[in-house]
């Protein structure tokens, strides 16, 4: 119930704006850049976590137009977003590299769905390339945001809930054949050395 509550938020009450001056990659973290800007299910705020492993971390409740620089450990990660649903991006980075993703809407059965999509070195759809120029264009319409109190505290409250939604999901994830798998993976070589302007 949680969950459903604060899916079905207006979007901007938890985050706050990020303002600092440079989210340059770290050599010892990589640098993961998730931005959500379609204004479409703009009432419904998706929520970005960590998923690696058993742990759900919050990393940020993105609204429209709004971005999150998140640094992650290197190796084998899991990332999550959930609104009605829950999708998963796996991604393998490489410490002192940039990444790029993607919240991308559709409609649900009562409210937006949301699922989460990799910027890739070569990838089928062009619009998801490093190379793409919408790339550049996403980037510049969203500013970037960080997690305020209700959100982190939505975090604690809602972890049975926020599990719950996982599991449920999950299994239509590894269903998913590796086709069409291999478009939803961040590899070590889909990563920047210098973020994207």
């Amino acid at each position: 119930m949680a969950v459903l509550v604060l899916c079905g938020c207006a979007t901007g009450r938890h985050s706050i704006r990020d303002t600092r001056t440079s989210n340059d990659a770290r050599p010892d973290k990589a640098l993961v850049i998730v931005m959500r800007p379609s204004s479409y299910g703009a009432a419904i705020s998706s929520v970005v976590f960590d998923a690696t492993g058993e742990r759900n971390d919050l990393i940020a409740v993105l609204g429209p137009k709004e971005k999150v620089a998140y640094y992650s450990d290197a190796g084998e990660r899991l990332f999550m977003v959930i609104a009605e649903n829950a999708d998963f991006m796996e991604a393998n980075l490489e410490a002192g590299r940039t990444y790029y993703a993607i919240v991308t809407p559709r409609m649900g059965v009562w409210k937006a769905r949301f699922s989460l999509h990799p910027f890739k070195a070569d990838h089928a759809e062009h619009e998801f390339r490093l190379d793409s120029p919408q790339l550049r264009k996403w980037l510049k319409a969203c500013h970037y945001v960080l997690p305020n109190r209700d959100a982190e505290e939505y975090g604690r409250k809602s972890a049975g809930d926020i599990a719950t939604r996982r599991a449920e999901f999950a299994g239509k994830w590894a269903e998913m054949l590796e086709k069409d798998k291999q478009w939803r993976r961040l590899s070590p070589g889909d990563g920047v050395d210098s973020p994207i302007q």
